[in-house]
């Protein structure tokens, strides 16, 4: 009897010690849950940003929590069962179920597209040794152009334009810029093409299908692919309300190119699919996702920075992420009215996830994912040890721009604003910006560089087939040019500048003194020519932003006024060559045409001639 009670004593102490640990426990969990909602409501109010939603997996643990407004005018608290849009994390969701149709063995992600689907007309130089593969639409190593502004402005589109109408108006949409499986340039169109590819093998809609074959065996029950809003036919009451940079809410549209961002979620679920990321890719102790596709997430398979050293890339739909001193796998996201980022990382078996319902141009929002990064307390890798430069170091100072650039349609802009300038000083390799900002470099072995803020190798310098000099950081590849390329536009565009300036006032100062028989002289016919250029603007304004790639009164306006300039140069130019006894003004009225006329052959040349957003 007395060993009983002294038995039950015991369990009773252990007892009691144990929940008093236990409370202990998720007292400081719940105090450390609630610093972090302190923290990030302070960060939301200093970047001026409504609200957000967020999840933290921390050793088989999930919190969630929310701070803001899901609607900023209404002062409509953020709710921890708010539904969110999470733009391009969608990929991460479109890859799982194109990984789920290969282990079933529906879909070979080596195989050309062109076998599933070998009524698309695909133009690839490269055919047939390097077909577009599913794996280079799942890598965004394809070399597809990302979107044109039609594919993302449209108030044509409905929910249900089929998919197949995102890719028929303009043939080049489906061109292949680089050796496809070579070299990653995000794609858009190319995540559309997998939702195609889903469609044309099960018979139906790909938001059905992974809605049903997908979302429900995980267990994401207030998830879907389907198309949400925050009002009309489509309205779900639960989604938070999206906001611009000044607080103003805005509802989610349609747009053709709807695989690759159309996602609605909660907190909890996005917490269910972090749970799945760092498993073998089993579920209820069946397989669901190969494990070898599920280790290959978020590494470069087949790009010329990989075959280089080069760890850092994308795969399968997740990219490799060296930030907040962790390494990890992670997949960002950006749509109207919101901004997403799903973090995991494997080998500590932790993630995050948030989204905030605003989509701001100033807004600095890493601050928000490192103050999550950092609860997690990630173990940050050990950096690799700087290195003398390689021998042939000197060869990569120079010019670099793009190659290929994201959108196609911009490539000219991207030339002119985003080159980078690479100069090797004091054993570092500095990469400077069209704007003057400079990342600088340090050799960490072979042609491996790191940036200061990386914990591994971040860079990779590299020779094209035809020897010139690139340089990667994974994500986006860099080739020498020279620099008479990049100033050579500059001065260009300069020279038209001062050209049409020159008509602006010598134009006004023709049509004052002569009236409207100035429109005969050859400074008003290049007067009109130049001002006409100002009459879409007010037409734009007039329309809404989801028109822009529409064939409207304001995009019909701006292809006939850049139709116009060069004709009314020609004719301009023309009557200074048949004046005789030219003055000096009117000589200057002809150099004045050529100025500007040179740069219309620019814009010829790069396709930007005669302007039409519509193509």
């Amino acid at each position: 009897m007395m060993k009983t009670l002294r038995c039950e004593r015991a369990l009773y102490a252990y007892a009691l010690k144990t929940a008093v640990a236990l409370g202990l426990c998720l007292s400081t969990i719940s105090a450390m849950a609630q610093s972090i909602t302190n923290d990030m409501t302070e960060l939301l109010e200093q970047e001026n940003l409504t609200g957000a939603v967020w999840m933290r997996l921390d050793g088989g643990h999930v919190t969630t929590a929310v701070a803001g407004y899901a609607n900023m005018p209404d002062h409509t608290p953020m709710t921890a069962n708010a539904r969110v849009h999470v733009g391009s994390v969608t990929k991460s969701l479109l890859a799982t179920g194109v990984l789920r149709l290969a282990t079933e063995g529906r879909i070979d992600l080596d195989a050309p597209i062109a076998q599933y689907m070998p009524a698309l007309h695909i133009t690839n130089p490269w055919a047939p040794q390097s077909r577009i593969t599913v794996r280079h639409l799942l890598d965004h190593t394809s070399g597809i152009d990302d979107a044109r502004l039609w594919q993302l402005f449209s108030r044509t589109v409905t929910p249900d334009t089929p998919l197949l109408h995102a890719f028929e108006r303009s043939p080049g949409v489906l061109a292949a810029r680089a050796r496809p499986g070579t070299r990653l340039s995000y794609s858009n169109s190319g995540y559309a093409l997998l939702g195609l590819l889903i469609e044309t093998l099960t018979g139906e809609r790909y938001e059905q299908y992974l809605d049903k074959n997908l979302l429900q065996p995980l267990g994401m029950a207030s998830s879907t692919f389907a198309f949400t809003t925050q009002t009309g036919p489509s309205k779900d009451s639960a989604l938070a309300w999206g906001h611009t940079d000044d607080g103003t809410p805005v509802a989610a549209y349609p747009v053709m190119l709807r695989p690759a961002d159309q996602f609605t979620t909660t907190a909890a679920d996005m917490a269910v699919f972090a749970k799945f990321l760092l498993s073998d890719g089993q579920v209820n102790g069946k397989a669901f996702i190969s494990p070898d596709y599920m280790a290959a997430r978020g590494v470069p398979h087949t790009t010329e920075a990989r075959w280089n050293g080069l760890m850092m890339g994308y795969g399968l739909g997740m990219s490799s992420y060296d930030r907040f001193g962790a390494l990890g796998k992670c997949h960002s996201g950006n749509v109207t009215g919101f901004t997403s980022l799903l973090c995991v990382y494997p080998d500590e078996g932790k993630a995050f996830f948030i989204s905030v319902n605003t989509d701001s141009e100033t807004a600095d929002y890493t601050r928000l994912y490192d103050r999550l990064a950092k609860s997690l307390n990630l173990a940050a890798p050990l950096a690799p040890p700087s290195e003398l430069p390689t021998a042939d170091a000197n060869d990569w100072n120079g010019y670099f721009i793009m190659a290929p650039n994201r959108f196609q349609s911009f490539r000219l802009l991207d030339v002119m604003f985003s080159y980078r300038k690479l100069e090797w000083q004091a054993g570092k390799l500095l990469m400077t910006d069209a704007d003057g900002k400079t990342l600088a470099l340090r050799p960490v072995g072979e042609r491996l560089l790191s940036a200061d803020n990386r914990t591994v190798a971040s860079h990779v310098l590299m020779t094209g087939e035809d020897g010139t000099a690139l340089i990667s950081d994974g994500f986006r590849t860099y080739k020498k040019v020279n620099p008479a390329l990049i100033f050579g536009l500059w001065a260009s565009a300069i020279l038209a500048a001062a050209g049409a300036c020159w008509f602006i006032a010598t134009g006004i100062l023709a049509f004052a003194r002569h009236g409207s028989a100035a429109v005969w002289r050859a400074e008003g016919m290049a007067f009109i020519g130049v001002v006409c250029l100002l009459l879409p603007a007010p037409l734009f304004l007039l329309q809404s932003y989801r028109a822009l790639g529409d064939m409207t009164a304001a995009s019909l306006t701006l292809a006939a006024v850049s139709i116009l300039l060069p004709l009314s140069l020609l004719a301009a130019h023309t009557k200074v060559i048949q004046t005789k006894n030219r003055s000096r003004i009117e000589t200057c009225h002809g150099l004045a045409t050529i100025a500007v006329f040179q740069f219309c052959l620019v814009l010829w040349y790069w396709d930007l001639l005669p302007l039409m957003l519509w193509r």
